[in-house]
């Protein structure tokens, strides 16, 4: 039996963002000025894994960047955070995963576009099962669909929790790999690509009939998130907060979220941590940039409990 050396383990994306601020969303045919423009880390699985570190786990990424500038910056990144960086591939003449966030001024939501090389993709071949299996808890997104589904399977062999962050179908694997997974947190678009409803109670029953998650969950941005914890239905509400900037809110909620699993808490609990969490994120621009340590998200909840 193997033990667990470290706390959580990811598989997938990272990324480099350009935040533009503007005035108002552009038109076609125009010139918009920017109030604001910055280089920010980002991806999905690399931020949630950023928000375990911040909030005191140990925690392993495995992924690819490019050689190339933004390789450098993101694998910088990341190790200012600590994380176990051993399995990270850095691809010869590949281009690093990035994203144009525009963003408009007083509003906080964003506007994504972004390109990942293909040659990114992390080949099933390079995964070992060892990578995986001295983890308490799995976290992916699905994006390196052959590699996802063997590291949840080895997970699944090994009684490792497996996390899901899913936003879309990447390849027709997909279904497969979240029948493998014990904790799905869906993207709110997803359910409608993948049942067909967007009613959200509807639709988290639909995703956990097709998948039989035991908890199968829908974050819904600023309405906060609705939870089937094996058939019984729990609604959260996100916490008030001055909105600057949304992007990476949801990678830092599944963060969160895997920080109150190793914890023990009760689910109630835990999501509302999750919101927490996220929410303070919100008020600073970037993925990571307003991600807060744990002490900080306790003074948060202090506050909030007090003001009730």
């Amino acid at each position: 039996m193997i033990l667990p050396t470290i706390d959580v383990v990811g598989l997938g994306l990272n990324a480099i963002d350009t935040i533009c601020v503007g005035s108002r969303f552009p038109r076609p045919n125009i010139k918009n000025r920017l109030s604001n423009v910055r280089l920010e880390p980002g991806g999905m699985v690399a931020t949630a894994l950023t928000t375990c570190r911040r909030l005191g786990l140990s925690a392993r990424y495995i992924g690819s960047v490019g050689s190339d500038d933004w390789g450098r910056a993101q694998l910088a990144s990341l190790r200012a955070e600590n994380l176990d960086l051993r399995f990270v591939r850095t691809v010869e003449g590949a281009t690093s995963q990035m994203a144009v966030i525009i963003l408009e001024d007083g509003v906080g939501e964003r506007t994504i576009l972004w390109h990942r090389d293909p040659k990114l993709t992390f080949p099933v071949e390079e995964l070992h099962r060892e990578m995986i299996v001295d983890a308490k808890i799995l976290h992916l997104d699905g994006c390196d669909a052959a590699a996802a589904l063997q590291a949840a399977r080895w997970a699944r062999e090994a009684g490792i929790p497996v996390v899901i962050d899913i936003d879309q179908f990447h390849d027709e694997t997909t279904d497969d790999l979240l029948r493998s997974v014990d904790y799905l947190i869906a993207a709110e678009d997803f359910s409608a690509q993948s049942v067909g409803i967007t009613e959200p109670e509807e639709a988290v029953r639909a995703l956990e009939a097709k998948y039989r998650c035991p908890v199968t969950g829908i974050t819904l941005g600023a309405h906060g998130a609705i939870f089937s914890d094996r058939g019984k239905i729990l609604r959260s509400s996100a916490f008030k907060v001055p909105v600057v900037d949304t992007t990476g809110a949801g990678d830092v909620f599944r963060g969160a979220f895997i920080y109150g699993l190793l914890q023990e808490w009760a689910l109630p609990d835990l999501i509302r941590f999750s919101h927490a969490t996220a929410g303070m994120k919100c008020t600073q621009l970037g993925a990571r940039r307003g991600v807060p340590t744990i002490a900080q998200v306790r003074d948060f909840l202090e506050q909030a409990q007090e003001a009730q």
